[in-house]
């Protein structure tokens, strides 16, 4: 009897830990599939009346003032990038602005002079520990800490007409409008190579093994490799409207037609391999300009 019992006894305590194993794989999985559920988003700034739109990847839940306007209804908003915690977008005006500003990703406690005394600034990127931004009339690419302090606006010179910026661990990505060319630098602003790629326009995203950028033309989507071979100024063509800024996840490239004199109202989006073009994937944005993911590298 004895030996029965302390025979039944470990069975019955195997069977409570496999028990206990499995709701803690199912409590596990349950999260997970939480946290897959929570929605991603695609962001852009409305430069005709200074707001930021957000949208769901799917186009659901389209909202134009997300961020009502910080500029007075004046034109203003042009490169936008996200991470984990924040919305960061710049005041490109024409010309005069100085400003890069920040809000949380729901859209609040927005600080409109997050960073103050830039050029004109046009595109921003960040990494995990800088943000870094170009100003279309200055000749350079400005950084700060991710908590705006240490500004240094002339980290790399670039000439002037520079917007589209991206970074990732090794190096820095740069589009310049004027003339036609993709620069890099080392991720601390050495080895400066000003016409990496040749053929762009004034918008660049980086996700995974490519760089995706519009074309000079503003009618296209060119994508060459990391390493900046194997360029490809046809991946993505015929497309109307004037494309400004792009930004791509692992599943999509998407863009925003900001049309002649701000008139665009449409966001694009196409599968990354490049198939599935939809011009019109959101509607009734108001001259669309700078474009941000959830996930993705503007």
């Amino acid at each position: 009897m004895t030996k029965t019992g302390g025979a039944t006894k470990r069975i019955v305590g195997k069977i409570i830990v496999a028990l206990f194993a499995l709701c803690m794989w199912a409590s596990s999985h349950a999260q997970t599939a939480s946290f897959a559920a929570t929605p991603a988003y695609v962001y852009w700034t409305n430069t005709d009346n200074g707001t930021v739109g957000r949208a769901t990847i799917t186009g659901t839940g389209v909202n134009q003032t997300f961020i009502p306007s910080i500029t007075g209804g004046a034109v203003g908003g042009a490169g936008m990038t996200v991470n984990g915690s924040y919305i960061y977008w710049t005041g490109a005006n024409g010309g005069t602005a100085t400003t890069i500003a920040r809000a949380n990703l729901n859209g609040t406690n927005v600080i409109r002079n997050f960073i103050t005394g830039a050029h004109n600034p046009c595109g921003v990127a960040v990494s995990s520990s800088y943000i870094y931004w170009a100003g279309d009339v200055g000749t350079s690419i400005g950084r700060a800490n991710l908590n705006g302090t240490n500004v240094d606006q002339n980290f790399i010179t670039t000439g002037n007409g520079v917007c589209g910026v991206a970074v990732t661990s090794s190096y820095i990505y740069w589009a310049n409008y004027r003339t036609a060319e993709i620069g890099r630098a080392s991720i601390n602003g050495t080895g400066v190579n000003l016409d990496f790629i040749r053929g762009s326009g004034a918008g660049i995203a980086i996700e995974g093994n490519y760089i995706y950028f519009t074309t000079s033309s503003n009618t296209g989507i060119g994508r060459a490799n990391i390493n900046g071979t194997g360029v490809n100024l046809n991946f993505i063509r015929n497309l109307s409207g004037q494309n400004a800024f792009l930004a791509a996840d692992s599943n999509y490239i998407f863009w925003a037609d900001f049309g002649s004199g701000y008139t665009g109202t449409t966001i694009g989006r196409a599968n990354i391999n490049g198939t599935g073009v939809n011009q019109s994937f959101i509607r009734g944005a108001r001259g669309p300009f700078g474009i941000a993911v959830t996930g993705g590298n503007p």
